[in-house]
């Protein structure tokens, strides 16, 4: 599905109202599933749009497992962090934390997304892909 300028504005809005409704209540919330929710719902409002389930489906499956995942290493780096003690425990859980982060950037850039594919359908695998062979000098 294109998103049209009524139905980014359409999305924007309702994103915007629900973000400051959900503030006024103190009410936390992820900002990128209410944008992301908005704009399933556009596609949903407009007449003979198509609305990619299968994009919906694995977002919603990716939301149902980052709340217990962050949880999960939460609980594991103060488990860590309290069981050495003290400012060493905290330093080495940063440290560790920080070399995870680098290893996940640096398989990231295995397959690199940029403006000649971001919008590319996805082929539903989760391993790197090949890398491109070495132009010949």
């Amino acid at each position: 599905m294109e998103i049209e300028s009524p139905q980014g504005m359409a999305a924007e809005s309702s994103s915007a109202a629900i973000i400051l409704l959900s503030a006024s209540f103190g009410y936390s919330l992820s900002t990128t599933h209410v944008a992301t929710g908005s704009i399933i719902g556009t596609g949903l409002g407009k007449k003979g749009a198509e609305v990619r389930w299968n994009v919906a489906g694995r977002m919603a499956s990716a939301w149902v497992f980052t709340l217990p995942s962050a949880a999960v290493v939460g609980a594991a780096a103060y488990g860590l962090a309290h069981a050495i003690g003290g400012s060493a425990g905290v330093i080495i859980d940063l440290v560790l934390l920080a070399a995870i982060a680098a290893v996940i950037y640096w398989r990231s850039r295995a397959t690199k997304v940029d403006h000649s594919n971001v919008n590319d359908e996805w082929t539903g695998g989760v391993a790197p892909a090949e890398p491109e062979p070495a132009a010949a000098v």
